[in-house]
């Protein structure tokens, strides 16, 4: 091992360290508070993809909204106390309209354009872009927080349209601002614009040494002990175009974890790409590298997080607290070649709230993807929050009829998040490149490499072999998880497009969970509904039915329906239209609870729910009021949607005044609006102290 340098001390003018994890705009602009974990905050979203499992995600804008309400086509609704951080577009002409609290009148009304092009404040750049001159989607970073609810909507539904929109909600009662159009993100702008510079508050030290590894040969970064705070690595090997870093791997110990919380190639974790890229490129013929019909080339990563800086340092700027003990270490995986390098790493003693996780940085491979499986960026236990990941998609050359100019065809898949055991995933795209805020891969006008502040796409080799690089960080819009966390990606619209796939996966978490089940009622099990003293007026019907959830395994529906195959559930339940009660037991700990359904995606909807549907299908928005002990809590309120033929889990989240302290509670559901409310089963979670 080699002995640390102690090379200087300097101080920060940012503000110290906050208790509790920043929402809104701080969020932005208060990254040292990025591992702390954000308390009973789900984050939900909405999107274009195709609700039947094909690939029609927006090209002919038939699943572009969730419903028409007068002439505005509406976006995105949620009630309760939360807040917008991402609207991604492509294709978007008219105005957006942000309705927020149950207002009648919009609080803001500005054309697509001026907010993605940075016309108006406060969506200036660099939290915005225009499609036009970024790559093909138009995005805005410009958080939009909501007290009571919040709805936006556009006047305009010419096709093409592909749109997402990530937000955090709250549990009822928390206290939250709502949105002003004359927001100040200044303190956010400064961070952003220089986004390889640390964020470290108060006093911190730098260490740091040249190294000549050998191979195999592991060299020591850091070795502490006691509490502190890894503010920034940095590193730079000798050749000017980092193509040795395809031999370095980095590995990351806190406290005592036996295992590795960083454990990754060097190449992918600074987003240079996996190491087969790098030797794709150091390989790449210059007479193919970009011709009329490929475009390829590199371009430096330029995350807030991870990146190059222009005299050739690596940069790593997550914050990564320990305890009791740190060690950070490389290994030069090379057969015969030594690398050389230098590195620098800032760290401090400054101790960090209990209530924040440890780094995680987790490479997965797969040679080739499994067809007719998704590829699994990360899945993962525990409780934390994900906040990105860096990715090298490759292709394999298919020699076919009209296909041998455009062999990426992997770029169709969707990804998918799936949180806490909820089986109905969060779609976080509507094809694998506009997960990372591009559009239209293969079209020359757009397909060329970049860099900005949360995703880029810095590296691409073509022609034969195909690797593009890409990555995609959360800044507000990062993912909370209490019990797990699976990050899916398809390769190709149906999951069947040959390639090779890796990546590693951000995270910060800790091991244990933060969500423990408590109780399940199964409508139907005469059982179970007198052990949880179940009570219905207005029982419209009983029905039972076999059915996937939406993903991976719904692509194979209608033509296999058996109850025995992978993704299919088979479930009795009930709709009513009046009022339904029945108990759960808890944790008596517990500090809150979630409550989660069962139910039908089709509800309510008239119509062919298969992938030929011409027209729109809907199903109508539900709303009930729930009760705890006869305590009123708030609407439970689920917008109207795209029909679909699948199951679909909905929760709600009760506050801990209603159920702490108690080993059961009687959950009350009123429904309101001539409701028809479903339900096939109910699950519910406590909430841990910890």
């Amino acid at each position: 091992m080699i002995a640390l340098l102690i090379t200087g001390i300097f101080c920060s003018a940012q503000p110290m360290l906050a208790a509790e994890a920043p929402r809104g705009s701080e969020a932005l602009s208060n990254l040292s508070a990025l591992p702390l974990f954000r308390a009973q905050t789900a984050l939900v979203g909405t999107d274009s993809h195709d609700v039947t499992a094909g690939n029609n995600d927006g090209f002919d804008s038939l699943y572009s909204y969730l419903y028409k309400q007068g002439g505005e086509y509406v976006l995105f609704d949620e009630e309760g106390p939360g807040c917008v951080y991402v609207i991604r577009t492509i294709g978007h002409k008219g105005n957006l309209k942000v309705y927020l609290d149950g207002g009648e009148t919009p609080v803001l009304t500005i054309p697509f354009l001026d907010l993605n092009k940075g016309a108006r404040p406060p969506f200036l750049k660099p939290f915005v872009g225009w499609e036009e001159e970024t790559h093909g989607s138009s995005w805005s970073y410009v958080p939009i927080p909501f007290a009571a609810s919040c709805k936006l909507t556009t006047d305009e539904m010419e096709k093409p349209h592909f749109y997402n929109i990530f937000a955090h909600k709250y549990t009822p009662g928390t206290a939250v601002g709502s949105f002003v159009p004359d927001q100040k993100l200044d303190d956010a702008a400064r961070v952003w614009q220089f986004p390889d510079k640390s964020w470290a508050p108060g006093e911190t030290k730098k260490s740091g040494a040249k190294l000549a590894l050998k191979p195999g040969e592991v060299g020591e970064l850091l070795q502490r002990s006691g509490n502190g705070v890894v503010w920034s690595l940095r590193m730079r090997v000798a050749d000017k175009d980092n193509l040795s870093a395809r031999h370095l791997w980095l590995r990351g110990y806190w406290d005592e974890l036996t295992l590795p919380a960083v454990d990754t190639p060097a190449s992918s974790f600074f987003a240079l790409g996996c190491p087969r890229a790098l030797e794709g490129l150091a390989q790449a013929d210059p007479a193919q590298f970009s011709t009329d019909k490929y475009v390829a080339g590199a371009t430096r990563p330029q995350s807030l997080f991870v990146g190059q800086t222009g005299d050739g340092w690596l940069y790593c700027n997550f914050p990564m607290p320990f305890w009791k003990s740190a060690r950070l270490e490389v290994l030069n995986t090379s057969l015969s070649d030594t690398v050389e390098l230098e590195y620098e790493v800032v760290s401090s003693e400054q101790p960090y709230p209990m209530a924040a996780g440890y780094f995680h940085a987790l490479w997965r491979e797969e040679r080739p993807v499994a067809p007719g499986e998704d590829y699994t960026v990360v899945s993962i236990g525990g409780r934390g929050h994900y906040v990105g990941c860096v990715l090298t998609m490759s292709s394999v050359y298919r020699d076919m009829p009209n296909q041998k100019d455009s062999y990426r065809g992997h770029l169709e898949g969707d990804a998918r998040y799936y949180i806490d055991g909820n089986r109905t995933p969060l779609v976080a795209s509507t094809g694998t490149e506009e997960y990372f805020n591009w559009g239209w891969y293969d079209l020359l006008k757009h397909d060329s490499v970049f860099a900005y502040a949360t995703h880029g796409y810095p590296l691409h080799v073509a022609p034969r072999q195909d690797h593009s690089v890409m990555y995609r960080f959360h800044v507000g819009d990062v993912v909370p998880f209490q019990r797990e966390f699976h990050f899916d990606l398809e390769h190709g619209p149906f999951c069947d497009w040959p390639a090779q796939y890796s990546g590693v996966a951000f995270l910060y978490r800790r091991s244990g969970i933060g969500l423990e089940f408590a109780d399940e009622l199964d409508i139907g099990d005469a059982a179970s509904e007198s052990a949880h003293t179940l009570a219905c007026e207005g029982v419209v019907r009983m029905e039972r039915r076999t059915l996937p959830y939406e993903g991976q395994y719904q692509q194979f529906q209608p033509q296999d329906t058996s109850s025995d195959r992978d993704g299919v559930v088979e479930d009795t339940g009930h709709v009513w239209d009046k009022q339904s009660s029945f108990r759960m037991s808890l944790a008596a700990d517990n500090i809150g609870v979630k409550l989660r359904r069962r139910g039908y995606y089709g509800v309510g909807s008239e119509g062919d729910l298969g992938p030929k549907r011409k027209n729109p299908i809907f199903t109508p928005a539900q709303r009930v009021t729930v009760q705890v002990d006869g305590e009123t809590v708030a609407d439970w309120y689920v917008p109207a949607g795209h029909a679909r033929d699948t199951w679909r889990d909905t929760e709600f989240e009760i506050p801990a005044r209603y159920t702490q302290g108690k080993e059961q509670i009687t959950v009350t559901l009123i429904a309101k609006n001539k409701t028809q409310w479903d339900a096939y089963t109910y699950w519910a979670f406590c909430y841990k102290a910890k």
